[in-house]
């Protein structure tokens, strides 16, 4: 309050500001020996009026209310009485102020009407004075409330941040990501095998196993007959293995700079895009979890159990993706295209005459490609059945007329 009024550390001089007096008579653009001549000039007219404001009492502050915190009230009343200067500061209060309406004791103005003090009189008394200054610090103990529990919600989330950032900027320089990538593909297959125990006869349900490698990380993987009795660890090992073969047969293609800058674009856009989802999804958990005060629960203690249990979803989220990408991604590589002005080999098919209304399409598209190839030599078709009229029967053998059969799809 008081910061906004004047600035802070701005001493109000008595009897105005000489700079202002000496702007007033050389004007705004003056330059600044005309501002100094200027001082000079009316130093001893500031002097006269400095000199009559400290004999009336120096700077008066004024204060209509107080204010929640009595460090602004303190500002206030330093406007006055600086740099030696004399001065005097006042603060009226009312009793249906907000600060001793809410904090102050509910039978104050009892307490003040059986001291015989009449409407519109004021009260000066030190126990007015002490009420509210406790008022206030109940307010200041509340903000420090306030302001301590939002910084351990931030605290929360300053942790996953770090996390989040120090994970990418080893991305970002993780000359090895592809070996990070399949250690991401290696993880959920032990989860899914210790999903999958064996039954009570030492065999386990690999059906299920490969369903469950399907779902998670897209592995279309193919049990053998032998796979149902193997140990757990040999399992791993060989479903790894063919993890490892799959990847490394698309490194073969590509080779292991292209890839390996292609699993570090899908690791940044994963970790991107589901990192500002997190976000929202926490603004959400802070503004809902206040309500479970109501069933006796601490709500900084939900929200941090909760806060981290989202978090730790959205990291098994990313790896799931880079995994199921690594996994199910098809590299092709593209042949050499044909030139436009290559010359086509066109080939000439007779076929029998129940084909016979397929014949006009295909000479037009002979004509076409002889013309866009830029040709020489002209290409004649030989018709190798007879010609068939409109009105004559289809050689289909459909009874219809045909060009109301074949021939009508020839647009004839």
């Amino acid at each position: 309050m008081a910061t906004n009024l004047a600035g802070r550390g701005t001493d109000i001089k008595l009897g105005g500001s000489p700079d202002a007096l000496a702007r007033r008579i050389c004007g705004s653009e003056a330059t600044e020996e005309e501002l100094k001549a200027a001082r000079e000039k009316t130093k001893d007219e500031w002097r006269r009026n400095y000199e009559e404001v400290k004999a009336l009492g120096g700077l008066y502050i004024l204060g209509t209310e107080r204010h929640e915190s009595r460090r602004i009230d303190n500002q206030l009343r330093g406007r006055s009485g600086r740099q030696g200067d004399p001065g005097t500061s006042r603060f009226y209060v009312s009793f249906d102020d907000t600060l001793l309406r809410l904090f102050a004791r509910d039978n104050l103005k009892a307490i003040v009407g059986r001291l015989g003090m009449n409407t519109g009189e004021p009260i000066e008394h030190g126990m007015v004075s002490r009420v509210i200054e406790s008022a206030q610090k109940r307010v200041e103990e509340r903000n420090f409330d306030i302001r301590k529990r939002l910084l351990e919600y931030d605290d929360v989330l300053n942790e996953q941040r770090n996390f989040i950032y120090s994970q990418r900027d080893e991305i970002l320089v993780d000359q090895n990501i592809i070996a990070r990538a399949i250690n991401a593909c290696n993880e959920y297959v032990d989860f899914c095998i210790e999903q999958n125990p064996p039954a009570k006869n030492g065999e386990r349900n690999v059906s299920a196993l490969h369903q469950s490698l399907l779902d998670t990380i897209g592995l279309d993987y193919t049990p053998d007959k032998d796979d149902a009795s193997l140990p757990a660890d040999d399992l791993g090992i060989k479903i790894k293995d063919s993890i490892k073969a799959i990847i490394d047969g698309k490194v073969a293609i590509v080779g292991p700079e292209v890839f390996s800058n292609f699993i570090r674009q899908i690791y940044l856009r994963q970790i991107d895009t589901r990192w500002q989802n997190h976000l929202e999804e926490l603004e959400d958990l802070r503004d809902s979890v206040s309500l479970r005060s109501y069933a006796q629960k601490n709500p900084l203690v939900e929200y941090k159990l909760e806060g981290y249990d989202i978090f730790d979803k959205m990291i098994d989220q990313i790896k799931t993706s880079v995994a199921k990408t690594l996994i199910r991604v098809q590299i092709r590589i593209e042949g050499p295209t044909r030139p436009v002005n290559a010359p086509r080999k066109v080939m000439e098919t007779h076929r029998e005459s129940s084909s016979f209304s397929n014949m006009a399409a295909r000479q037009q598209q002979v004509a076409r490609e002889s013309a866009n190839a830029g040709a020489t030599s002209s290409i004649q078709v030989v018709r190798s059945t007879p010609k068939v009229g409109r009105n004559d029967p289809c050689p289909c053998g459909s009874g219809k007329k045909y060009k109301n059969c074949c021939g009508r799809n020839q647009g004839v």
